[in-house]
């Protein structure tokens, strides 16, 4: 029988077999690292999903719970009072954990306190510096609680009365829009009678806002009349929510007092009877 021959594989089939296996490595290990990069990223956006959650439930939460000025009999001080990163009220509150503590006869009992708060919620900027672009630095969004049963003589350095929180340095942009019944507005500082918005929109954003918003021009191209919600631009990075104001008066009457004061502006007179 004539002997077999064994044929092996030449120097281009080798070259051939190692490129298409390099091809197969090189789609394999790009798939993963897009795998990687899309598991990295949706991780990234929960993340963030949930912090921006986290403060505008917060914020709503309180929102909800505070009262009209005229329910409280409180100074003029103490009123809701807000524009775009800034915002003030009373809500109500439940005592603090310190005032269930069980104390000996031999104690001193601690002070009394109300069961309203005052909060503030603003945007920190700094207003003496710039980035290298020359965009307005910011350190995030702020939140400020004062606690005392009567706020005249509320005592500044005392913690259980005044207290100042740096909620997420991430936030970079806060916005405030409210709504009187009738129309939008983006400063609210209403003085008699029920001083309550009937909703509030609440904008938390991770790209810090630029100069042009810190300065309200950009107002001039999306006029809150015509893009009440903000400006028609996509912003991945931004989320909102919309309060309803459950205390606010059902007969409008912050809107009859907003177009009082505006009338008496336009009239040049101090107010309207």
């Amino acid at each position: 029988m004539p002997a077999r021959t064994r044929h092996g594989l030449t120097l281009i089939e080798v070259l051939i077999s190692i490129t298409i296996i390099a091809l197969l490595l090189a789609i394999l290990l790009t798939f993963y690292l897009r795998t990687l990069q899309s598991r990295d990223a949706a991780a990234a956006r929960a993340d963030r999903t949930q912090i921006a959650r986290q403060v505008l439930e917060r914020i709503a939460t309180e929102l909800r719970g505070c009262v009209g000025f005229d329910q409280i009999r409180f100074p003029v001080e103490q009123r809701l009072l807000g524009d775009r990163r800034r915002l003030a009220f009373l809500t109500t509150a439940l005592p603090a954990a310190h005032q269930w503590d069980f104390l000996s006869e031999f104690e001193d009992l601690p002070p009394a306190q109300h069961d309203l708060t005052q909060v503030t919620y603003w945007l920190w900027v700094d207003p003496e510096d710039t980035g290298e672009s020359g965009e307005p630095l910011v350190g995030g969004i702020v939140r400020t609680e004062k606690k005392t049963l009567n706020q005249f003589i509320v005592e500044e350095d005392d913690p259980l009365d005044v207290r100042n929180d740096l909620w997420s340095y991430e936030l970079g942009y806060l916005e405030f829009r409210y709504y009187d019944g009738v129309q939008w507005t983006t400063v609210w500082d209403a003085t008699q009678g029920n001083s309550l918005p009937h909703l509030i929109q609440v904008t938390v954003g991770f790209q810090p806002l630029t100069g042009e918003e810190l300065e309200d021009r950009d107002l001039d191209e999306w006029r809150i009349e015509e893009f009440p919600f903000g400006d028609d631009f996509e912003h991945d990075d931004r989320y909102s929510i919309v309060v309803k104001v459950p205390a606010a008066d059902q007969f409008f009457g912050a809107r009859f007092e907003r177009v009082g004061k505006q009338l008496a502006e336009q009239m040049g007179v101090e107010g309207l009877p």
